[in-house]
């Protein structure tokens, strides 16, 4: 922030020496009266833009999630850095007002520096940096102040300034708290500061948080609809699983961790919708204010900020303003209704939000009855996005069709040397539906069955997810030493179980109606080109490998299946296209000149070929086949899930969320981390017996 600055600082002293030089006096004349105007105008404005663009960057999941992202990081920093520059340009005195609008203006992008409720940070680092947003504050008031003394008239524009300029201190100290409340200390010294608090007389669901404070939480309030009780069992599961999303080790009590966290009588569906709203309140802590508005004392605050400006409106509605344009009028009243307007949203939104309609009370008078009516139409609405909507696809054998297709694409990746248009251009998006659900589901209810009857010893967790497709295989009776997959990499399994599942896919296409392949062919076909969009798009959240060389080295293996062309491929063409290149790699036993581990596409083939073979041999049908090749898929995301921190998890909230944290966090409700241990202890040995490591990492 105090880098943004000094920037801006230097920004208004280069346009003013460049405007002196370059352009007529005229010119000069007109933007030095129109500067700040216009930037008022344009802070205003974006002000509402990114309103707009903190709900999007939420929801949104899409093709277009790239633009999405990419217009949210640009306003985020204009809209800061727009207010900065109109305070720096009041600051060197290059504003020709002779009224004590500019007074009464400055206060306001104090106001606009606060942003919106529903976006602080872009991410999590935004946080860490809450200092800086700190002293950035500090110095910005006091060219508030500076410039309030300069400016200052006798008029009663003076007056009115004041309650705008507290309200914008106070609009801007609560981004800076909420900053502070989401960084990674202050959330550690939250966890540690419940443990202090807490008596050991009680029974615990995890140290530090009672029971009572769970169970005692909504009593008294009613209004328990199906809807609203999954609201408030996901706000509880966000309680309890504080620690986990720290990165921390912790124990739950075994009336808790055998219910599995409030989902083990729910359906697939129920399951999904209770981790996608535990996870919205973790969005809503790391990146918006909603968390710190909770206290009664913010109330406080937002009726002094609204009530500011509706005062101040009606004050400077009576008064008159002697020699101002009648522009300047207008932009002075564009500026209170604005800052009503965003005050008046910013409420309704909090009221008709998840963290405050968890709290709805019985209904004792017309008022109540009127908000909870409001509150049963707001939860048909917000039901259908509870769970995960979309998930991302890419298809390697579709892209290298495409691309020998176009004759242009040689010559783009050539420029793209990070293959950013095959990575974000070529991935599609699907709809989560509940027969993938429920797969996932029950595969992973089935894996809590066999660990507990390993007796939920921690050596066969790690055993139960640390296998990459050999468990499954092995099960299967299936021999893959030839391909040499114990020296591969776990990106190196999903380059070759890529293939060869795209490969048998389109094969069984090809030869049979697609209908006929039975439930798991979609599923395994959806699980392989999402695991793969997470080794191009989103490498982070798996573990470390080398997927963009390997990408690379096979791109231009598969050169080598595709026919020459000797006219234009069109759409039409290029699905025989594909088919030709499908029979073509699994046709060949080998095509390498030399041995070279990164050229995964042989094995792929080898494997697609040989399952192809074993189906005959042991009189399989197809859905067996599709079966077990979905669960290999599910065995490879369960490791990826298992291996992923949390603070990666918690940055791709800010992009709508990936189906990998969804399924990471119903592995936790299941039990199925080493991060959450089954507490059998007494509660008077509690204490004495947990110790909670000191190393609060994001990990």
């Amino acid at each position: 922030m105090i880098l943004t600055i000094a920037l801006a600082h230097i920004f208004v002293e280069i346009q003013n020496s460049v405007l002196n030089k370059i352009f007529t006096e005229i010119t000069t004349k007109f933007w030095s009266e129109w500067e700040l105007r216009l930037m008022l105008i344009v802070s205003l404005t974006l002000q509402f833009v990114l309103v707009i663009s903190g709900n999007l960057r939420r929801g949104y999941i899409g093709k277009k999630l790239p633009y999405v992202a990419m217009m949210v990081w640009i306003v985020y920093l204009s809209a800061d850095w727009v207010a900065t520059i109109a305070l720096s340009t009041l600051l060197r005195g290059g504003v020709h007002l002779k009224n004590g609008l500019v007074v009464f203006w400055t206060p306001f992008l104090l106001w606009h520096l606060g942003s919106p409720h529903n976006i602080t940070a872009y991410s999590l680092e935004d946080n860490d940096m809450w200092l800086r947003h700190f002293l950035g504050m500090v110095f910005l008031v006091l060219e508030a102040i500076y410039i309030y003394i300069r400016f200052r008239s006798d008029t009663a524009l003076n007056f009115l300034a004041v309650p705008i300029f507290l309200a914008g201190v106070v609009k801007y100290g609560e981004r800076i708290w909420a900053l502070r409340a989401a960084s990674e200390k202050q959330l550690i010294k939250s966890v540690c500061s419940s443990e202090e608090n807490a008596s050991p007389q009680e029974k615990f669901i995890r140290r530090g948080l009672p029971e009572s404070t769970i169970i005692r939480c909504f009593e008294g309030r009613g209004n328990d609809t199906e809807q609203l009780k999954l609201l408030r069992q996901a706000y509880s599961s966000f309680t309890i699983f504080q620690p986990l999303f720290l990165g921390h080790r912790f124990w739950l009590s075994s009336k808790f961790y055998d219910d599995m966290v409030y989902i083990k009588s729910k359906t697939a569906d129920q399951a999904f919708q209770l981790v996608g709203t535990e996870l919205g309140y973790l969005y809503d802590l790391l990146f918006t204010k909603m968390p710190i508005h909770q206290p009664k004392e913010s109330y406080y605050h937002r009726v002094f900020c609204f009530l500011s400006a509706v005062s101040s409106l009606i004050a400077f509605s009576a008064i008159e303003v002697k020699s101002a344009q009648t522009v300047d009028i207008v932009i002075t009243y564009l500026l209170l209704l604005g800052a009503i307007c965003l005050d008046v949203y910013s409420f309704i939104m909090h009221a008709f939000s998840t963290w405050t309609m968890i709290w709805l009370s019985i209904s004792e008078n017309k008022a109540q009855k009127w908000y909870s009516m409001a509150v049963a139409s707001r939860m048909h609405y917000i039901k259908g996005k509870m769970a995960i909507r979309s998930m991302a696809q890419h298809d390697l054998i579709y892209y290298y069709v495409k691309a020998k297709t176009n004759t242009l694409m040689d010559a783009v990746r050539v420029i793209d040397t990070g293959s950013l248009l095959q990575k974000y251009g070529n991935s599609d998006w699907k709809t989560v539906d509940s027969e993938l659900k429920q797969f996932i589901y029950s595969y992973l209810k089935e894996k809590r069955k066999q660990w507990a009857e390993k007796n939920f010893l921690p050596e066969e967790l790690e055993k139960l997810f640390s296998g990459k497709g050999e468990n499954i295989l092995a099960e299967a009776e299936i021999d893959i030493e030839e391909l040499e997959l114990d020296k591969a990499d776990f990106i190196q399994h999903i380059f070759f179980w890529h293939f060869a599942t795209e490969l048998l896919y389109y094969d069984d296409v090809d030869r049979f109606r697609r209908g006929n392949l039975g439930l798991h062919c979609p599923i395994a076909k959806t699980l392989s080109d999402y695991m793969m969009y997470l080794v191009l798009v989103r490498p982070l959240m798996l573990p470390k490998g080398l997927g963009e060389v390997i990408n690379e080295k096979n791109y231009d293996a598969a050169k080598r299946f595709f026919p020459d062309m000797e006219k234009k491929v069109t759409t039409k063409d290029s699905i025989q296209f594909r088919k030709t290149f499908t029979a073509a790699v699994l046709g060949h036993k080998s095509f390498r000149s030399q041995k070279n581990r990164f050229e995964v596409i042989e094995e792929g083939s080898t494997f697609a070929q040989k399952l192809q073979n074993f189906v005959t041999e042991h009189q399989w049908d197809h859905e067996e086949k599709w079966e077990m090749i979905s669960k290999v898929w599910m065995e490879m995301m369960t490791h990826a899930a298992s291996h992923c921190s949390w603070k990666e998890h918690a940055q791709q909230l800010r992009h709508g969320g990936e189906l990998l944290t969804h399924v990471s966090l119903l592995m936790a409700h299941l039990g199925l981390t080493t991060q959450i241990h089954r507490e059998e202890a007494d509660v008077e040995d509690e204490f004495d017996m947990l110790h909670f490591n000191t190393r609060f990492q994001w990990s």
